[in-house]
């Protein structure tokens, strides 16, 4: 009977298979690798020791740096200093990291001056592009411009959604139209803004005042009258002119919120002012930590006191 003939019934068991298998080898180690696998694990004789080793000696004394500080580069030398590129921005540099400044002297331009270059660029060759447009702009020669322009009105502001017939549906009720046009650009998309002409002057004026602010297909038109051709020199804005918009900057809230402390504006040449202010009648819980939190939405808070009261 075989050794491995056990194994072959029910109820395998590999650890009694890996015993049977190092029995086999008949080695006597406990691994039951064979003596060629064994002798290549086997420590190797140990490195003689060496105590006779002479070392070269130093013929020339120490000498000290100062006799060649004078031969160093100073502020002024080309080694020192060397000079600037002529491509390279000026001074204060704009580093994303900030400590890239003191860590290394970098002549060409960084990712934020790369993009501040860029946008300059850019605003430049816009400006070009408009003056140049401004010299030739006439309105009165626009093949596409017609009607009277004393009973036109420009709707701005309008969705792309918007067609001929929703604005005709939208103004029929100042008056009678005699003509609707939603101006689009070179790929036949809307630009946003119509013109719109009607029979009668009187119905222009209505229509002036009263569609103003009006919603059209959720959006809040604007109504003028047409300045193109009824006002001299006049430019769209996209060549530099228009009557423009309000800024994209953000503005201090019209309506001041409740419970907001009220802030003085600064005054050039004013006495200081006393920003402090007191709160009474708290409950003996509230501390410090507790008025921080109430008013941590005012960023100009810099300190807060709790006082007992005798």
């Amino acid at each position: 009977m075989d050794r491995f003939d056990r194994f072959k019934k029910g109820g395998f068991n590999r650890q009694a298979a890996v015993k049977a298998l190092k029995e086999s080898v008949q080695t006597g180690h406990k691994t039951g690798l064979p003596p060629q696998l064994l002798a290549l694990f086997n420590p190797r004789a140990q490195l003689p020791a060496v105590t006779d080793i002479k070392k070269p000696k130093i013929k020339l004394p120490y000498t000290g740096l100062a006799p060649y500080v004078t031969e160093f580069a100073g502020e002024g030398d080309v080694d020192y200093q060397p000079p600037r590129n002529e491509d390279r921005p000026p001074s204060p540099r704009l580093f994303r990291n900030r400590e890239l400044a003191a860590q290394a002297r970098v002549d060409t331009e960084t990712k934020i001056e790369k993009k501040i270059r860029l946008t300059k660029w850019k605003l430049e060759e816009a400006e070009r592009e408009a003056r140049e447009k401004a010299k030739t702009f006439d309105p009165n020669k626009d093949p596409k411009i017609e009607g009277d322009p004393y009973k036109t009105i420009i709707v701005a502001r309008l969705s792309y959604d918007v067609t001929d017939r929703k604005l005709r549906r939208e103004f029929e009720e100042y008056g009678p139209i005699k003509r609707v046009r939603i101006v689009s650009d070179k790929q036949g998309k809307p630009r946003g803004y119509a013109f719109i002409e009607f029979e009668h002057k009187a119905d222009m004026k209505e229509a002036y005042k009263a569609a103003d602010g009006k919603k059209i297909e959720g959006r809040r038109i604007l109504v003028d009258v047409e300045r193109g051709r009824t006002v001299e020199n006049w430019k769209p804005r996209r060549l530099g002119g228009g009557l423009g918009a309000p800024g994209r900057e953000p503005k201090p809230p019209k309506k001041q919120r409740p419970g907001a402390l009220p802030v003085a504006s600064p005054v050039v040449g004013a006495p200081p002012v006393d920003d402090r202010y007191s709160l009474g009648l708290l409950g003996r819980e509230v501390w410090s930590r507790v008025l921080v939190w109430w008013y941590h939405d005012y960023r100009s808070l810099t300190n807060v006191r709790c006082k007992a009261m005798g």
